[in-house]
């Protein structure tokens, strides 16, 4: 039995190991291989990591321009989510309006709460607030949330868009979205956000005062204010956002990590 254990025969060949390997003891061969595969993992997994890190590719990039809002410039006409409403469903509903003013017209974007006197609004200060979409960088919480990938990225403007093709009415993204911009049509059952228009934003082309303004894209996210909480089942997993680089680089379409 000793000396059938020390002879290992291969099933196909019929040579022995310890043949080739002289006085080599099977043991030490099992060693052997054993760290050979321990170092063909190592090796795979370092290749991995450095081709990772200089081969990252662009997956969301920013988008180009956004529209932002001056308080001390609205005089509160609203023309911006008739315009809105107008372009985009051919009817005038504030409720789907992609600049949202009408609900913050009377307490600013905090709401009814004690001491809105000295806030915002028309019973406040008389300062009127129109919120409009951050376009927000990658992660974006409503494309991330989506679970019919309707949420895209428009390539005039990189501004992330919903494909009402494939939006099948769910409201999962007016969830996801910490300020609460997108909205659902309850006649089409369909999710809408803000575009941009393609690059010609028609709040902003019809704004009487010059309050609404269409500029260069710049992170707003962590410096605005969420207005809603957001549920713990439509939230990126925990450190998602510090993983991104690992596998991929935002920012413009040309750009790539190095």
């Amino acid at each position: 039995m000793a000396e059938k254990d020390e002879k290992m025969t291969t099933a196909e060949d019929g040579f022995h190991v310890s043949d080739v390997l002289g006085e080599t003891s099977r043991r030490d061969f099992v060693k052997v291989s054993m760290m050979g595969a321990v170092g063909l993992t190592t090796g795979l997994s370092i290749m991995k990591s450095q081709s990772t890190a200089t081969d990252a590719t662009v997956f969301i990039p920013n988008a180009k321009m956004m529209v932002v809002h001056d308080p001390s410039r609205c005089v509160g006409c609203r023309r911006c989510e008739v315009a809105c409403s107008l372009y985009h469903d051919d009817k005038i509903s504030v409720a789907i309006s992609r600049v949202k003013l009408s609900r913050n017209y009377n307490f600013g974007p905090e709401g009814p709460r004690v001491g809105y006197s000295n806030g915002m609004g028309i019973f406040g200060n008389h300062r009127l607030v129109a919120d409009t979409c951050l376009q927000c960088p990658h992660p974006v919480p409503c494309m991330t949330a989506c679970p019919q990938q309707a949420i895209g990225v428009d390539p005039a403007t990189n501004a992330r868009v919903i494909d009402s093709k494939k939006c099948i009415g769910c409201g999962i993204c007016t969830k996801a979205c910490p300020w609460a911009m997108p909205s659902l049509d309850k006649e089409t059952n369909k999710a809408t956000k803000c575009d941009l228009c393609g690059g010609n934003p028609q709040c902003v082309a019809i704004c009487p005062s010059g309050a609404l303004s269409y500029v260069p894209w710049v992170d707003r996210t962590k410096d605005q204010p969420a207005r809603q909480a957001v549920p713990a089942y439509v939230q990126p997993g925990p450190g998602v956002e510090a993983t991104c680089d690992d596998c991929h680089t935002a920012g413009s379409v040309a750009s790539t990590k190095k």
